[in-house]
């Protein structure tokens, strides 16, 4: 009958609800182009501070069996850090290289308990820096809400020991909250939260800020603020080169993932079954559980329906009613000529009588001789066994079917006006004419028995002469 949003049927559901839209937008810059101020390149100069006093965090020891948070060895006041935002169709592909200066001399100089130590196992306090990897990997999902699903943190944003978080739960995302921010929360229940805020200036310039809270701790472990500057991938790849040098870093990074290489950091990058199904659910590669339900009429159409159903209903009933009146009139109708012609012979002829005579029957059935016929008077000639065993029933249903205007008596004038006992009569001409023929049927001595005289303006004609012979014949075959 039509698919939804069609004249006939519902709006479709996806013209008001865009998760049930099967053409809604699967690439992230189609859904909202400002997601490209977040993508390249950056230089991030961070600065971190002491939760406690508000001024510049300072280093702590290192400890080989306690995953270390935001403490550790280096000189946390001043890290820089390279970002590499990469917008693969839906897929959000954010990897992060934070570069930690050596500890500050005075550090150094403080003595530690065992386990604790003030620099990293093949490093030298105050001489050699650190360099971390920190990933982010999210996805548009079927929701359609202009969030990105956050479905995996590596390196240092785990925050465990395999270097990999997968986020099972929701509060986990990505999302533009106005026309330049961006806000990332990643939040592992009753232990970890992490948000953070990109406010853009312009196309290449922004600042960060972001609260890191360990929820066992019931404390903020660290605060930062940053600049950030629009790079060059050349830039990017310069600078990384750099800082391993500058910084002395022990293990420098060998290959930051670029615009055109799809680099895992000891294979915590997503594979292609956790985008689709796995840790996220990839628009582009999963089936939406929103799905267009089958077309629903409308509600003034279904009743529209339903009202011609009724009326053809209603003018079938009336048809097949309407008929079984007639053939009930025409069976009653029968039974009334059946029964006056026991007294008169029906002939090819009828019509041929003058009004006076027909008034002669009309004055058999007319006892009162006040002009009409009353529904008693009827009864009465109907009752007298000339026209068979007759119930009260087929009584009232005969009289309506001669009671044409419903006046309660059928009147005869000798008129030019056409009345109702000389239009029910006149209207019986094919049952007359059925008579007619069975009385042709009837043997000499029925037809002698039951001819008496003849009826109807148009159905009756003379009295019969009565055959003598005939009735000769038969005294004869009694006596016999």
């Amino acid at each position: 009958m039509g698919a939804c949003g069609s004249a006939l049927m519902k709006p479709c559901l996806g013209e008001t609800d865009v998760r049930y839209d099967a053409n809604y937008p699967k690439t992230i810059v189609e859904t909202d182009a400002r997601w490209e101020k977040l993508t390249g390149y950056f230089k991030v100069n961070v600065t971190s501070f002491d939760p406690v006093d508000g001024g510049a965090a300072q280093p702590g020891p290192y400890i080989e069996s306690v995953i270390q948070t935001h403490s550790s060895p280096f000189d946390a006041s001043r890290t820089i850090a390279f970002y590499n935002h990469t917008v693969d169709g839906s897929r959000l592909i954010v990897n992060r290289y934070y570069f930690k200066p050596p500890a500050p001399f005075g550090f150094c100089q403080i003595p530690f308990e065992p386990p604790a130590m003030n620099a990293q196992p093949g490093s030298t306090c105050g001489v050699n820096g650190q360099v971390d990897f920190a990933g982010v990997y999210a996805s548009l999902t079927h929701e359609h809400d202009g969030t990105l699903k956050i479905g995996r943190a590596t390196g240092s944003y785990a925050n465990s020991e395999d270097g990999i978080w997968d986020n099972d739960g929701e509060g986990s995302y990505a999302k533009l909250t106005d026309d330049s921010t961006f806000e990332f929360s990643s939040v592992r229940p009753d232990e970890f939260s992490s948000v953070s805020s990109f406010v853009f200036f312009d196309d290449d310039t922004a600042t960060l800020s972001a609260v890191h809270t360990m929820i066992p701790m019931q404390r903020i472990v660290s605060a930062n603020t940053a600049t950030m500057v629009r790079i060059s991938e050349e830039e990017f790849l310069a600078g990384i080169e750099e800082y391993n040098e500058a910084f002395q870093v022990p293990q420098p990074i060998q290959a930051p993932m670029t615009s055109d290489e799809v680099a895992k950091y000891d294979g915590t990058f997503p594979a292609e079954e956790d985008w689709c199904g796995g840790v996220m659910s990839d628009v582009s590669c999963t089936p939406s559980p929103y799905v267009e339900p089958d077309a629903q009429m409308k509600g003034g159409v279904i009743a529209l329906f339903v009202i011609l159903g009724v009326l053809l209903f209603s003018s079938v009933a009336l048809f097949f009613h309407r008929k079984a009146i007639e053939t009930q009139k025409k069976r009653y109708k029968e039974h009334f000529i059946r029964g006056i012609a026991r007294n008169i012979t029906i002939s090819d002829s009828a019509g041929r009588v003058s009004p006076e005579q027909l008034k002669k029957e009309f004055d058999h059935i007319d006892k009162d001789k006040g002009g009409t016929i009353s529904k008693d008077e009827l009864k009465t000639f109907l009752k007298s066994g000339k026209v068979g065993d007759i119930s009260d029933k087929d009584v009232e249903a005969m009289w309506a079917a001669i009671d044409i205007d419903n006046s309660g008596e059928v009147d005869f004038v000798v008129s030019l006006e056409l009345k109702e006992f000389i239009a029910f009569l006149g209207s019986c001409g094919t049952e007359f004419d059925s008579i007619s023929k069975e009385q042709k049927a009837m043997s000499k001595a029925d037809k002698l028995k039951y001819a008496s005289q003849r009826l109807s303006t148009r159905c009756l004609v003379m009295p019969p002469v009565v055959d003598k012979s005939a009735d000769e014949e038969k005294e004869g075959e009694e006596n016999a």
